[in-house]
């Protein structure tokens, strides 16, 4: 007998999706109207989307025992440029909660012009940022490393030091994760995966090292998927990310996700301003005058270079 159920995909293998039916998970199969759509960006399921499910559990427990009829509307879609194809995004989790920004304070080194290009990128689908600092345990100068991240919780982003090692922090992350969808997300080697294995005991997620070599981590999680917290709520770690372009934002609409040059916006000579090169700028004024961070603001110029123009998106 058919039923028809709303659910979470919480993970995909190949062809199969994984779908949180109550404390159910039922593995799944697509219309094949999903798949023709697929040329369409934004049409086949992701892990995160809330979607209807037609049920037989009289099937063989071999088989697929759903089929996965529709897709509700996302309320939040985290993703970036497509590295194999710039004109495209890639889809990392939909309807999530709050994004766990993972950056290590050593082995590999903080990059900050990666952080803030995932700030935006959460912040332009209104998905609350949280800035992880881990492996604090290996900070050479602790009180130089909180300076450095001084611009951010200035800013109201919540920054949140932790280490696997000797347990700092790991209790507060728990605790801000209880009852949402919260992914964890950031380079490789920063430690993710040994993070939700503090938070969760008894996951089972492979942990790498860092090259040697080059400095940057090795991946070790190979696909996205979403695990049941005992205390409520869902936490995901995403595959590690070597570089990360920001997909649907225009040049005219980056300055409002850097929430330090809203003090200073409406004030420049010419309107609209993209606070790059026109004389009588307010926000470059501020620069000059030290209230704004010099290295938000060459995160600012970099990502501005990147992106098209509201004309051209809407073409």
């Amino acid at each position: 007998m058919e039923t028809t159920m709303v659910g979470t995909v919480v993970r995909i293998k190949g062809r199969d999706y994984f779908v949180a039916l109550g404390e159910k998970e039922y593995r799944c199969t697509i219309r094949g109207k999903f798949r023709i759509k697929g040329v369409v960006e934004g049409s086949i399921p992701v892990v995160g989307d809330r979607v209807e499910v037609r049920v037989d559990e009289s099937l063989p427990s071999n088989e697929p025992q759903g089929l996965i009829t529709n897709v509700l509307p996302r309320k939040s879609v985290f993703r970036r440029v497509d590295p194999s194809n710039r004109q495209r995004s890639r889809v990392i989790a939909s309807n999530i909660d709050e994004v766990c920004l993972v950056f290590s304070i050593r082995e590999p080194e903080l990059n900050r012009r990666m952080l803030d290009r995932m700030i935006v990128a959460a912040e332009s689908e209104g998905i609350e940022p949280v800035i992880c600092i881990n492996k604090m345990d290996l900070a050479e100068n602790r009180d130089s490393a909180e300076r450095n991240m001084l611009v951010y919780s200035s800013l109201g982003y919540r920054t949140i030091y932790t280490s696997t090692v000797t347990g700092e922090g790991i209790d507060e992350l728990k605790n801000i994760m209880l009852n949402k969808i919260s992914i964890l997300t950031g380079p490789s080697g920063s430690g993710k995966s040994s993070l939700i294995a503090r938070i969760q005991p008894g996951l089972e997620l492979k942990v790498g090292s860092v090259s040697s070599r080059t400095g940057k981590g090795r991946h070790t999680t190979t696909h996205f998927e979403l695990h049941r917290l005992d205390e409520g709520g869902y936490i995901a770690d995403t595959p590690g990310i070597r570089e990360f372009g920001i997909y649907g934002v225009a040049k005219e609409e980056l300055s409002r996700y850097f929430r330090e040059f809203a003090s200073f916006e409406g004030q420049c000579r010419f309107s609209p301003c993209t606070h790059s090169h026109e004389p009588g700028c307010s926000v470059k004024k501020a620069l000059e005058e030290g209230l704004i961070d010099g290295e938000r603001y060459g995160s600012y110029l970099r990502i501005l270079e990147s992106l098209e123009t509201l004309r051209s998106w809407k073409k």
